[in-house]
């Protein structure tokens, strides 16, 4: 066979390149802004909680492109840039040659993550998806993998979800004087299950369940416990933790062009904590395009056994005085903007959001969180 009869037939039957269409763009922007204080934290007085000051600004860019007529995928890249107060041990005069007593990354330090979502239409009433993932920073990677499927019955008014989720962390681990030993690494294996069935033409409900596996180091190495006469000692956690999470939505549209969303999610784990979560969100439709959203969550939990205040110095068993393990309610009150706006040409629209959440802690901490979001929808 001569070369050009050779090329010929390779071009017959080398398979056609599916489209591929970008189907959205999104951007978005977002500061965290914490304070409080916390027994974990030795950045403040000997005998007293410290400053758990933390700001986190995020810039986020998300596509969303179709490659053929049944591939999707999504592609979310956030950035962090942390700058945290709190185990900067060198502001209050401890005598520590190095900034602060973990590393620089504890005093600001920035991090990004790569996360891809591909959802396959296998037919008109089943798809399937995989994840993957990869996190960075300053001392900490992370792996992240995962495959899922949905199916839809009784023509599209139930839907049924299932997915598993792998994840492997590989840290620094360091001790109280900010010395390295070597690394430490975290296994995450997370499964769900989600049922959404709809109630009425105006009315839409769902039910979900996650169970979760971690085994491996489940603390940061370097977090503190504050012991009997002030001083303080090293954090100390079980080497495995099962955690059960299920949760329940209700959705309804409002005669007056608006929306209600109600939810209660339970949470309870191996190590003791349980808690309960309580949400309201109303969304009002106010002009063409324009959209006012107001929300509000209540949250309480308990504490583990092994969670003190107060260690006693030669104690052998687990402890921690970090305050996110230990007993409080907090709220959270939430309002937004939304606007969606028909553009001419290359988008069909343009969707601008501006947000603020406040979240308020009965162990005094406090977060502000302001974003705005910017997209085209193609």
């Amino acid at each position: 066979m001569s070369p050009l009869a050779l090329l010929a037939l390779l071009a017959a039957v080398e398979p056609t390149v599916p489209q591929y269409d970008i189907e959205s763009l999104r951007v978005r922007y977002t500061q965290y802004a914490q304070t409080g204080l916390g027994y974990q934290s030795a950045a403040g007085p000997p005998g007293k909680p410290g400053s758990e000051w933390l700001r986190v600004e995020q810039p986020q860019a998300e596509i969303t492109a179709r490659l053929g007529e049944r591939v999707t995928e999504r592609v979310w890249i956030p950035v962090d840039i942390v700058t945290a107060a709190s185990p900067d041990h060198s502001r209050y005069g401890k005598p520590y040659d190095a900034v602060d007593t973990v590393t620089t990354a504890s005093r600001s330090t920035p991090s990004a993550t790569l996360d891809t979502f591909t959802t396959y239409r296998a037919d008109r009433a089943t798809d399937l998806t995989m994840r993957a993932g990869f996190h960075i920073e300053e001392p900490f990677e992370s792996w992240i993998v995962g495959v899922g499927a949905s199916r839809s019955f009784a023509e599209d008014n139930t839907v049924v979800g299932v997915s598993a989720n792998q994840i492997l962390d590989w840290f620094d681990r360091f001790d109280l004087d900010g010395n390295r030993h070597g690394r430490a690494t975290r296994s995450t294996t997370n499964l769900n299950v989600d049922v959404t069935q709809v109630l009425s033409p105006t009315t839409l409900a769902n039910v979900a369940y996650g169970g979760t596996l971690q085994a491996g180091e489940l603390g940061n190495t370097w977090q503190s416990v504050m012991l009997d006469g002030g001083a303080r000692g090293d954090e100390r956690l079980p080497g495995h933790r099962f955690r059960h999470a299920a949760a329940a939505r209700v959705a309804q549209w409002l005669p007056w062009d608006g929306a209600l969303t109600l939810a209660y999610r339970i949470y309870l784990d191996s190590w003791g904590i349980a808690a309960h979560s309580a949400e309201g969100a109303l969304a009002q439709r106010v002009l063409p395009g324009v959209v006012l959203r107001a929300s509000y969550r209540f949250h309480v939990q308990s504490a583990p056994g092994f969670f003190t205040t107060a260690a006693a110095p030669n104690g052998t068993g687990f402890r921690t005085s970090d305050s996110d393990l230990g007993p409080f309610h907090a709220q959270t009150f939430g309002g937004a903007v939304v606007v969606d706006l028909p553009v001419a040409r290359h988008a069909h629209d343009l969707h601008v959001d501006i947000g603020f959440e406040r979240y308020v802690r009965s162990d005094s901490l406090r977060v502000d969180v302001s974003t705005c979001g910017l997209g085209f929808r193609f």
